[in-house]
């Protein structure tokens, strides 16, 4: 009877245990947490979300507030989602959840697995600061330093100005590999050097160049001072004075991007990874007639196509790749202290060969030993030998 009466409180206090427990469970969530919810309810203060607890967690106003128009406008009641538990409510039962940072924690998540695997990613350049330039990956915001980035941007960086240096690359697509990632600190690094293929997989295609060779290639990207031509998966440069045996002035004029093309290879640096490359040997070369065509004394038309502060290059009519110097005391009979004092580029003028080395490619222009009612002279004389020049 005793031991009845003993078991009974307890029983019953065992059953009353049970009957709190389920009615005020354990609390689903600990700050830090990502749990799967439903929407409850949606509105411009806020969204209510079923995480499975006593209460619904909300999304604070204010991220609702920041959230983009059209992804607000998509959520709606018994949508699943994601969130991050930012309060748990211990202190005044509202639990606080982010759906941005949820998805943040995924792509941190995602960020460490290419880190761990390193694996590659291409990423768009979305802006650019003195230091390098800024991508994302989902909803984090990684950094390329300008040390990481490959050789062929750094000449295109605009020195001038260092806080916009890298401003070019704003919009291009780079192929990076994940350095370091710290979400306490929300540091999330990236290189394009460490994504390329590797050195030594480089040096292998490389290898399997010569120089003089021919070769196929697809122009890459096009800039001021030449081209970048991707030739076996290596990116050759295609300088600007390697387009055109003619002067031009950028190289749009010859080539353009995605063009596929045949280059000649200059010369390979196994060590640097580099391809120099030259559109202009496989064309025919305007210093191999020359001999036959023109002779010192000879008064040719030529056209002014550049200026510098010794004087003025000219090319002639008929062989416009060939240029030659008319220097400074050569353009006229008065002393000068600059070119375009006598001659600007573009036009045509009447000059006399003063000196032609076909080896060499050197060749020097007279203006001031042309005679007034000079016309233009064709080939060399009959005997070979060119006329005095005149004193």
């Amino acid at each position: 009877m005793t031991g009845a009466l003993r078991s009974g409180p307890k029983s019953q206090q065992d059953s009353l245990s049970s009957m709190l427990e389920a009615y005020t469970p354990s609390r689903p969530c600990q700050r830090g947490d990502i749990i799967k919810g439903a929407i409850v309810r949606v509105s411009p203060k806020c969204i209510l979300v079923d995480i499975g607890g006593k209460c619904d967690a909300m999304i604070h106003p204010q991220e609702v507030e920041r959230m983009d128009p059209h992804e607000f406008h998509d959520l709606h009641p018994g949508q699943t989602i994601h969130v991050y538990v930012v309060d748990s409510g211990d202190k005044d039962n509202v639990i606080i959840v982010s759906r941005t940072q949820a998805l943040q924690q995924g792509d941190w998540l995602q960020a460490q697995e290419l880190l761990d695997s390193g694996e590659t990613v291409n990423l768009e350049v979305i802006d650019a600061n003195q230091g390098g330039v800024i991508v994302c990956l989902g909803q984090l915001r990684g950094f390329v330093p300008g040390s990481q980035l490959g050789s062929r941007w750094r000449f295109q960086q605009n020195k001038n100005e260092p806080e916009h240096r890298w401003n070019t690359l704003i919009g291009q697509t780079l192929k990076l590999k994940v350095i370091e990632v710290t979400p306490q600190r929300n540091r999330l690094i990236f290189s394009e050097r460490k994504a390329d293929d590797g050195k030594e997989s480089k040096r292998a295609l490389l290898k399997e160049l010569e120089p003089g060779m021919v070769v196929e290639g697809v122009i890459s990207n096009v800039v001021d001072f030449g081209a970048f031509v991707n030739v076996n998966g290596v990116d050759g440069l295609l300088h600007i004075s390697e387009l055109s045996w003619q002067r031009i002035k950028h190289p749009t004029e010859v080539v353009r991007k995605g063009q596929k093309i045949k280059v000649h290879i200059l010369d390979i640096d196994l060590e640097r990874g580099r391809l120099g490359l030259s559109l202009k040997q496989l064309l025919p070369d305007p210093w191999e007639g020359v001999a036959e065509t023109y002779h010192e004394g000879q008064l040719v038309e030529v056209e002014i196509v550049n200026l510098t502060a010794f004087g003025a290059f000219a090319s002639p009519i008929d062989t416009p790749g060939v240029e030659g110097l008319i220097h400074l005391s050569e353009l006229c009979d008065h002393p000068v202290s600059r070119p375009d004092e006598v001659v600007q580029v573009g036009i045509h003028k009447l000059a006399r060969i003063l000196s032609l080395q076909p080896r060499s490619r050197r060749l020097a222009f007279s203006l001031k030993q042309v005679p007034e009612d000079a016309t233009p002279e064709e080939g060399p004389p009959a005997d070979g030998e060119g006329p005095k020049l005149e004193e």
